[in-house]
């Protein structure tokens, strides 16, 4: 027969083993509940999704806009008709994130993405092909980099990755692009672009991350992970 001290022990054992059994289920619960692996972006108006990792910052992409020669000044009238007919949004994996990873020659350890909408004028919607779309941030096919060339463009060391033609839904077409460019500072950059155009040529939709190639091999999967999960559902 137990004594009465080894009962109360027993019993402190047993309850001692339950706290320790809810602790865990607590530990547990809590994980579970921490911060997910992606921010889902979208723009429900222009039917456009992507997903970036939540620990990128969201950094200005007016300043991008800026940045690509693509605002006027912000009192303008031209500047209120592009800010109706353009959407952006922009992200930087860097612990000091800034616009200028995406727009000028300093080169960033990690990737920064860009994406804009924009709807198109007429005369615009005549000009634009597989071709324009592939050209859109820098020269890639081969009559465009000979125009650059003959211009003065100090950008050498070309080498394309990857070239892929993309269709969806009501005429919705499109090409992604992955190439290498050499800057100035002999750093070798990878631009990872994907491009869509509505059926009639009136809406582009625009992807581009950005990254040093070394950075871009290293984080090969992460970065197609995020290009192949932007998704435009267009209405025509």
């Amino acid at each position: 027969m137990m004594s009465r001290g080894g009962a109360r022990r027993s019993q402190g054992v047993r309850r001692w083993a339950a706290g320790s059994v809810a602790l865990l289920g607590l530990i547990a619960l809590l994980a579970g509940c921490g911060k997910p692996e992606f921010r889902y972006v979208s723009n429900p108006d222009e039917k456009t999704y992507f997903k970036v990792p939540s620990d990128w910052h969201e950094i200005d992409s007016s300043a991008v806009d800026e940045g690509f020669g693509g605002s006027a000044n912000p009192d303008s009238a031209t500047a209120m008709i592009q800010k109706q007919l353009r959407w952006s949004s922009a992200f930087d994996a860097a612990e000091d994130p800034r616009p200028e990873h995406m727009t000028r020659v300093i080169s960033s350890p990690d990737p920064v993405l860009y994406v804009t909408v924009r709807h198109q004028t007429p005369g615009e919607q005549d000009t634009v092909s597989f071709d324009t779309m592939r050209d859109y941030f820098l020269p890639v096919t081969a009559d465009t980099r000979a125009q650059a060339e003959q211009a003065g463009l100090s950008l050498t060391g070309f080498e394309l990755l990857y070239d892929q033609v993309l269709t969806g839904e009501n005429g919705l077409h499109g090409v992604r692009v992955v190439y290498n460019y050499e800057f100035p500072t002999g750093v070798m950059h990878t631009f990872d672009q994907t491009a869509y155009a509505n059926q009639d040529s009136s809406i582009l939709y625009f992807l581009l991350i950005r990254c040093t190639a070394s950075c871009y091999r290293e984080r090969a999967v992460e970065l197609d992970n995020i290009a192949s999960s932007f998704t435009v559902r267009s209405k025509a």
